[in-house]
């Protein structure tokens, strides 16, 4: 339990450490270029992350997953890998074209090549970090992440200063991409397993083709209106749109990407001790609402300042659509564990099947949205969230015994929780109009009163994310003092 705890809070450590990064990117970049070349390169980028999560054919998950790992595995899972991102960099590289008139963009042709570089490095990327994930040893894993990343900052900026637009956002990927992984070989260098091999990949591709399609459609969720947008409006409207889902995507994700870092070894762990994982379930789910559903939607009510602070008012139409998306994600955040779930048992042809549902129905509502206005789009992702979260407890409820009663029971008071910060966020909207006062001073106001607020009230609901705050801030204390 300690290498778990540990892991997490490593995990943890790195991911706010890279989230505070990219967010110093974003605001940097926003500043130094227009939404339309913001959007172009999000229209290249959308294609190239869909095509990403195919490239491992659950060579990661594979690895973690084993009960044990020996070089012949090791050497398969690179195979496997080599095959699919050489292949995807092979097609990207000769599809560049035709994607580029696709979407009516002659400009995208070289940034496309310049990303699927990217591909031809990914084997030796991919398989060190799962390696370093199946022993929890995320503070490395968090390193080679901010080092890579800090990287990638420095050449995107440069670049831009020397007039390459859009193209210095490709550019100072793939050079983020190539550090991390000189890091990840080193760091692994005690496993000197680099040849792959291409026998007996079957084992590995069974389980790849579920998990791989199963996360090219659940990216779909992030990238769709980039795609539709791309394709039946303007580059502007695309940068416009990814803003929004950008900022509400980045606070999300400050606390999903730690958890996701180590929910799949985690889950895969408890089965093989035989734990009661739907309980585990259970728990991990309404800690994670507790957290992530008022910070969610008081960020999605408080999106304008916020916007205007980070990227400035010429992001302003913005702000309405991360209010819709933040409770878009507020929902999804209830069947976030769900894949890990059944990952660990099993029972990754449901998932995919699932998923392969959710896709086109989201594409087919963006489709319908997009002719209303890039505002009413976000209704599109709020029906298709409802739709999943329905589906996913009906295939918990079967495959893993899920008690709704007790899911929903434990959601009660993450509920409340919410329901009292938003009161509070709006009392002070009313008091210090959003609209008018300055965007820092709306920041400070939110960050002395709202961290109160939720503790205080998440101590009279006795719930667990309490403890395990006062726990850590006990902890931090005891170091202090020695």
């Amino acid at each position: 339990m300690s290498s778990i705890r540990s892991g997490l809070i490593f995990a943890f450590a790195g991911k706010y450490g890279l989230k505070v990064i990219n967010l110093l990117s974003t605001v940097l970049i926003a500043r130094l270029l227009s939404p339309a070349e913001i959007g172009t390169f999000a229209i290249a980028s959308s294609v190239v992350m869909i095509l990403a999560e195919v490239k491992l054919l659950g060579a990661s998950v594979y690895l973690i997953r084993a009960d044990n790992v020996d070089e012949n595995k090791i050497r398969k899972a690179y195979g496997l890998t080599f095959l699919m991102c050489w292949s995807i960099a092979l097609l990207i590289i000769f599809g560049s074209a035709s994607i580029s008139a696709f979407f009516n963009q002659s400009s995208l042709q070289n940034v496309f090549i310049i990303l699927a570089l990217s591909f031809f490095l990914a084997p030796y990327i991919s398989i060190p970090d799962a390696l370093l994930a199946r022993r929890y040893l995320f503070k490395t894993i968090s390193a080679i992440s901010l080092i890579s990343v800090v990287l990638q900052l420095i050449v995107t900026i440069v670049l831009i200063n020397y007039d390459y637009s859009f193209y210095a956002l490709a550019w100072g990927q793939l050079i983020g991409m190539l550090s991390r992984m000189l890091l990840s070989l080193y760091f692994t260098r005690d496993i000197k397993v680099y040849i792959p091999s291409f026998k007996g990949l079957g084992e590995i591709a069974k389980l790849g083709i579920y998990t791989s399609a199963a996360h090219v459609l659940r990216r779909f969720n992030y990238t769709a209106a980039d795609l539709v947008i791309g394709k039946m409006g303007t580059p502007t409207e695309v940068g416009l749109f990814s803003r929004g889902m950008g900022y509400i995507d980045f606070v999300s994700q400050s606390v999903l990407d730690g958890v996701g870092a180590i929910s799949q070894p985690y889950m895969s762990d408890m089965k093989r001790k035989g734990s009661d994982i739907s309980n585990v379930y259970i728990k991990a789910t309404a800690l994670l609402c507790s957290v992530l559903w008022p910070i969610l939607i008081v960020a999605g009510i408080a999106a304008l300042p916020a916007i205007r602070l980070l990227f400035g008012t010429q992001w302003d139409v913005a702000a309405p659509i991360a209010f819709l998306l933040s409770i878009w994600l507020s929902i999804k955040v209830m069947s976030f564990l769900a894949p890990s779930l059944l990952i660990a048992f099993g029972e990754e042809s449901i998932m995919f099947k699932r998923d392969i549902f959710l896709f086109f129905l989201l594409l087919s509502l963006l489709i319908y949205f997009y002719q209303y206005g890039i505002a009413v789009l976000p209704f599109a992702f709020l029906i298709n969230a409802l739709v999943e979260l329905l589906l996913t407890l009906i295939i918990l409820s079967f495959k893993v015994n899920l008690s709704l009663k007790s899911f929903f029971l434990a959601l009660t008071k993450p509920l409340l929780l919410t329901i009292c910060c938003i009161i509070t966020v709006k009392i002070i909207d009313y008091c210090f109009d959003f609209t008018i006062y300055s965007p820092i001073s709306v920041f400070l106001l939110l960050l002395v009163i709202m961290p109160p607020v939720w503790l205080v009230v998440a101590k009279l609901l006795n719930l667990t994310i309490y403890f395990e705050v006062k726990n850590v801030l006990t902890k931090v204390k005891l170091l202090n003092l020695k």
